[in-house]
C-alpha cells in the first residue's frame, strides 16, 4: 500500500478520490519543489537539440505522487493542513502503470542518450533534504488521473470533519478501513 497525504479544504477533491476511486497526476513544473526535473550536464556535452528533447519527453508525462510512510509527522505538516486532512492509502497496479521510487541522491547528471527512460530517471532524482518523503511516482501520460483501489483513510488528530468521512467513505465504499493517526503522539 502506499499513501498520499492531502488537505480537504477542497472537499470535492477528497470525494472524488473516494468515489471514483483515483488520484490526480500533475505535469512535473506543477508540483511542489522548484527543483523538478532539473539535471546537470557538462558544456558542451548537450547540444540545444538534445536539451529541447528532454523538455519534451518531460512534459509528455504526469506524476502522482506517492509515499511508503503513512504517519511521518513532517508529511502530515506539510501535506495535511496541520493534521486537519487525511492520509488515504491505495494499491497502484503496478502491471498497468510505471510506479518508480525516487532517489534522493541529488541532480542527475545527463550526458547524451535522450529516451521517455531519461525523463523519468530525470524525474525521479530528488535533493537530499527530500529523503524523508519516501516518495514514489505514478507515471501517466494521457490521462490526469490514475485508477487506485483506495483502501484505508487516516483521520488527522486535528479534523474536525471525522464523523461526516466517516458516514461518508462508510456509504460509498463501506469496506474502506477509517483510523485515527497516531503519528502525533510519535514524538
Amino acid at each position: 500500500m502506499l499513501y498520499k497525504y492531502r488537505s480537504i479544504k477542497d472537499f470535492k477533491f477528497f470525494v472524488d478520490i473516494i468515489l471514483n476511486q483515483r488520484l490526480f497526476a500533475s505535469p512535473y513544473f506543477k508540483l511542489n519543489d522548484p527543483m523538478e526535473g532539473q539535471y546537470l550536464y557538462n558544456k558542451g556535452e548537450l547540444s540545444s537539440s538534445l536539451v529541447s528533447a528532454i523538455r519534451g519527453e518531460k512534459e509528455k508525462f504526469r506524476i502522482c505522487s506517492l509515499y511508503r510512510e503513512p504517519e511521518h509527522p513532517l508529511m502530515w505538516a506539510h501535506y495535511t493542513d496541520g493534521h486537519h486532512g487525511v492520509v488515504i492509502g491505495v494499491d497502484v497496479d503496478k502491471l498497468k502503470y510505471d510506479v518508480r521510487p525516487v532517489l534522493y541522491t541529488g541532480l542527475p547528471h545527463i550526458q547524451d542518450y535522450v529516451s521517455s527512460d531519461t525523463a523519468k530517471d530525470i524525474l525521479c532524482h530528488k535533493n537530499t533534504v527530500w529523503e524523508y518523503e519516501e516518495e514514489e511516482r505514478v507515471f501517466v501520460s494521457k490521462n490526469p488521473y490514475i485508477k487506485v483501489e483506495v483502501r484505508k483513510i487516516i483521520l488527522g488528530s486535528r479534523n474536525q470533519d471525522k464523523m461526516i468521512i466517516e458516514k461518508l467513505v462508510n456509504k460509498i465504499s463501506p469496506n474502506i478501513e477509517i483510523v485515527n493517526s497516531t503519528s502525533d503522539k510519535i514524538y
